[in-house]
């Protein structure tokens, strides 16, 4: 069932000015966290982070992205949908699974916290990175999590972040 909120209604999905600035946060926490590793010649923590943003990219996107009614669109979760249908192919007749959303977190933590461990001595670039990686979690809270409390019919309104997005902005959910 596609969305029918007003966002999604006017845009036929997340509203693209909201869709740039959380990109634009994104990209510049990247590049904070590459350029930071790189000057730090923290090759290890480099890796490994190269190696979490693979993995994200694959089994976690084929257990949720692939299995989701978002597939091909895009969709609130930075375009994930869109960006997954380039190269993973569609599964039908399988649900998202609660393993891609486990392997998915540990992904995500791995990348927002190797780029720290990597400028752990340069203070400077670490607390700038540090801020940008809040600022993108926020953005994310406020405006995709927020938007799957209310509006999602499917797996996502028992997300455990639509959950946390229910009870802080205090939503009552649209069946």
């Amino acid at each position: 069932m596609e969305c029918q909120c007003a966002e999604c209604a006017e845009y036929e999905g997340p509203n693209p000015a909201m869709m740039a600035l959380r990109l634009s946060v994104f990209g510049a926490q990247a590049m904070v966290a590459l350029a930071g590793m790189v000057k730090e010649q923290s090759w290890k923590a480099l890796g490994a982070w190269f190696a979490a943003i693979a993995f994200f990219l694959t089994l976690p996107r084929y257990l949720i992205c692939c299995r989701c009614e978002g597939y091909g669109k895009k969709c609130y979760p930075l375009y994930l949908g869109r960006l997954t249908s380039l190269y993973l192919p569609k599964v039908d007749d399988k649900e998202v699974s609660p393993v891609g959303a486990g392997l998915e977190l540990l992904t995500l933590n791995l990348m927002s916290n190797l780029p720290v461990l990597g400028m752990k001595n340069d203070k400077k670039l670490r607390n700038i990175y540090i801020l940008l990686a809040n600022v993108t979690m926020a953005l994310q809270f406020y405006h995709a999590c927020r938007h799957c409390a209310r509006y999602a019919t499917d797996w996502r309104r028992d997300c455990l972040s639509a959950r946390a997005a229910r009870l802080v902005f205090s939503i009552e959910r649209e069946d």
